[in-house]
């Protein structure tokens, strides 16, 4: 069996999922791009190591996905709660309390934090967990 990068005979929410991966990948490219190129914006080396496991985590599971990797769907599944665990870590790492609530779970956008929640839930739902449970290998 040839490997795909897209897979459309998936159920609906593993077709989406694929999509809002590569999506976040493409995202998470230009991001790091510009940051690497605008000086004034500094990353911590903890967190170019996140950006650069993200972006992995998210080609790399949708393309395990695409291709019924069982282990494919579980990257996707960590990958998809990176930025969260990406703005915990940052803002403990400063000093911040956890009465930061608000920019830990939303960050900085509004209509980014809907697309990460949105991958979540389309990962963890139902039609995916049973449909990757019975026929990934």
């Amino acid at each position: 069996m040839p490997s795909r990068w897209f897979n459309p005979r998936l159920p609906q929410t593993l077709v989406i999922s694929q999509f809002l991966l590569y999506f976040d990948a493409f995202w998470a490219v230009l991001g790091f791009l510009t940051v690497a190129v605008n000086r004034s914006v500094q990353f911590s080396f903890f967190g170019r190591i996140i950006v650069l496991g993200s972006i992995a985590g998210y080609i790399y599971g949708a393309w395990g996905i695409a291709n019924e990797k069982k282990v494919g769907y579980q990257v996707a599944i960590a990958a998809s709660f990176l930025p969260i665990a990406a703005r915990l870590v940052d803002t403990l790492s400063a000093g911040g309390p956890l009465s930061h609530l608000g920019y830990i779970l939303i960050g900085g956008n509004l209509i980014n934090a809907m697309f990460e929640y949105a991958l979540i839930v389309l990962l963890l739902h139902t039609q995916s967990r049973e449909h990757a449970k019975i026929w990934f290998s």
